[in-house]
């Protein structure tokens, strides 16, 4: 994606009403948590409203990881509308902002976002501007999250504390040993209360609410977690979410930083600078929110001849599930009511049917049975989760944006 010298271009002439430009914020911020390439695409082709093409451009390269680039379009987009249309500047800035996020992480981040209340101050209503004052503020003395990777990289045991393909790290923290399933639908560590105390975690006086598959407003307090390691890496500053209940869960905040990994069901392996990677030229399709928070990595799935953005969640015990969009495309069977444990101490008696489909891996057409969950309102139609671990690994590279599903032989 190298979008940014074109979609510029007459830009700094746009002088449309600043009303006009709510819609289109919406639906590039939309776009962006869905990681919905078809709907950005469409709109940096189909229009001729300079600033559409340039926030369009602006969400394809951030999709994409290609995090310089995006920037580049955002910055640009600042300046050129910030006495015009200081709201979309605004939004522009606000998007610089996550992308630093993302590649620098959030302390730095939070530092920039400083710099863009000091830009628009008088430019934009105040209470724009009040909610990142308020950020900055709370998250003024949290420190940044650093990891240790060795340079030849590494190769790290799974073990299996559920009945099922999930894997979990043994990690070292306070002196303790703990066990966390990896979970790339997760974000940072998600910990209960009592785990949490356990490793020595150190509350924020931040809190706020969380969701999963089913859970909604969940409780949950920040903290974090000074020190940790797992095998030859350690990791300092960790971002902890703590929950009631007993979640163990290390997420895709935590697992992104390791650059380029791949998850197999017994091992998660870490390449260093120097160590040859897997044969992968598919594109990493991020999704998160403007600011980078939420981040989640999908591929786009041939689903009965139609690509599906599905979601790569390896704390999903299922192989391929779907929600409720789901029982609107395909042909169901209503199946049972599952027991089945989310964020938070509750569990849910899930309303689970059944459909069938061809889903295209890596080239090979492989038919599937699987549940959908009539009562889960995901950003994405489909989840690919652990039980796919049986027929593949889970590559992931964030230096070189690129995720693969690498089938095993037996496919083949």
């Amino acid at each position: 994606m190298m979008l940014a010298g074109l979609a510029l271009a007459g830009v700094a002439g746009a002088t449309q009403r600043e009303p006009a430009n709510v819609s289109r914020r919406d639906l590039v911020a939309q776009a962006t948590a869905d990681a919905n390439v078809p709907v950005m695409a469409d709109a940096y082709q189909r229009t001729s409203d300079p600033v559409t093409r340039v926030l369009a451009a602006m969400a394809l390269e951030r999709i994409h990881f290609n995090l310089d680039k995006s920037s580049e379009d955002a910055r640009l987009c600042e300046q050129a509308l910030i006495d015009s249309q200081p709201g979309t500047a605004l939004f522009c800035a606000q998007y610089a902002n996550g992308n630093l996020r993302l590649a620098k992480g959030a302390a730095e981040a939070t530092d920039a976002e400083r710099d863009i209340i000091r830009r628009f101050t008088g430019k934009v209503p105040a209470q724009a501007l009040q909610k990142m004052q308020q950020y900055v503020d709370q998250y003024r003395d949290v420190p940044a999250m650093t990891v240790d990777i060795p340079a030849s990289g590494a190769s790290v045991p799974l073990v299996h504390i559920l009945r099922d393909d999930r894997g979990a790290l043994e990690v070292e923290a306070n002196g303790q040993t703990t066990r966390l399933v990896m979970d790339t639908g997760a974000g940072p560590l998600v910990l209960g209360e009592e785990t949490a105390r356990r490793m020595g975690v150190r509350v924020l006086p931040i809190a706020g609410l969380t969701r999963g598959l089913l859970s909604k407003n969940v409780p949950v307090r920040f903290g974090i977690l000074d020190r940790m390691r797992f095998g030859p890496i350690t990791v300092s500053n960790a971002p902890v979410e703590i929950v009631a209940g007993r979640k163990r869960l290390v997420g895709l905040d935590i697992l992104r930083q390791l650059g380029a990994f791949r998850i197999s069901r017994d091992t998660l392996q870490i390449y260093g600078e120097e160590t040859p990677r897997p044969a992968c030229r598919e594109p990493l399709l991020v999704s998160g929110d403007t600011w980078g928070n939420s981040v989640r990595v999908v591929v786009a799935l041939p689903i009965n001849g139609s690509l599906q953005n599905t979601l790569i969640d390896s704390g999903s015990a299922f192989y391929l599930s779907g929600n409720q969009q789901v029982q609107n495309e395909l042909a169901t069977t209503y199946n049972r009511r599952l027991r089945i444990g989310d964020m938070g101490p509750l569990t849910h008696h899930a309303r689970v049917s059944q459909a069938t489909a061809e889903v295209v891996v890596s080239g090979q057409p492989i038919r599937m049975t699987f549940g959908v969950f009539t009562d889960a309102n995901l950003r994405w139609p489909y989840i690919l989760g652990s039980g796919a671990l049986r027929d593949m690994d889970f590559f992931f590279d964030f230096q070189q944006r690129h995720t693969c599903l690498l089938l095993h032989d037996h496919l083949r």
